[in-house]
């Protein structure tokens, strides 16, 4: 037991080191004392120097230099937009006419570009930053689902081939 408080006592002194001297004096009865102010007998306690870390600072040499360059890193043209779900002419069966949509885009979603779901030829909500939509409430026949990538001024910058699907609610009018 007393080791464990010698120990706490020697961490919690290398903690406040950059703040104060550590005094060790052993008493009459053998017991070691540490302190932070001087005590008849007690000698100074020479602790070792503190550890610090300071994170490197990154490098700007990675970041285009100029606007060319930066213009070039921004508007990569897009080469590829499909639908990957639902499949062109799939039969959904579904009570509440849920139905997913899944873009693949190469390359990436650029920064401020937007993908916007034309749904039986209109526009279907907001342009969104994201692959993926949850339609609801699609009525029973045929419907047809194309996307397209706009960029912040709203052009069209590509535009996915149009899919068509089956829409079949078995359960019409239940709860």
């Amino acid at each position: 037991m007393m080791n464990k408080l010698i120990l706490a006592v020697l961490l919690m002194s290398t903690i406040f080191a950059s703040h104060a001297e550590v005094y060790k004096w052993t008493d009459s009865q053998g017991v070691i004392h540490f302190s932070d102010s001087p005590h008849d007998g007690a000698e100074t306690v020479k602790l070792p120097q503190s550890q610090t870390y300071s994170p490197s600072t990154p490098q700007k040499d990675l970041e285009p230099q100029h606007e060319e360059e930066l213009d070039a890193v921004e508007h990569k043209p897009y080469t590829k937009i499909a639908i990957t779900q639902p499949h062109n002419e799939e039969t959904i069966r579904n009570n509440q006419g849920v139905v997913s949509v899944s873009v693949a885009l190469e390359p990436a979603l650029a920064q401020g570009d937007k993908v916007q779901l034309l749904f039986d030829g209109s526009p279907l909500g907001d342009p969104k930053p994201n692959l993926s939509f949850e339609l609801n409430g699609i009525n029973r026949g045929s419907h047809t689902i194309t996307v397209k990538v706009l960029n912040s001024n709203g052009e069209e910058l590509i535009t996915s081939d149009t899919i068509t699907i089956f829409m079949q609610r078995p359960r019409v009018n239940m709860s």
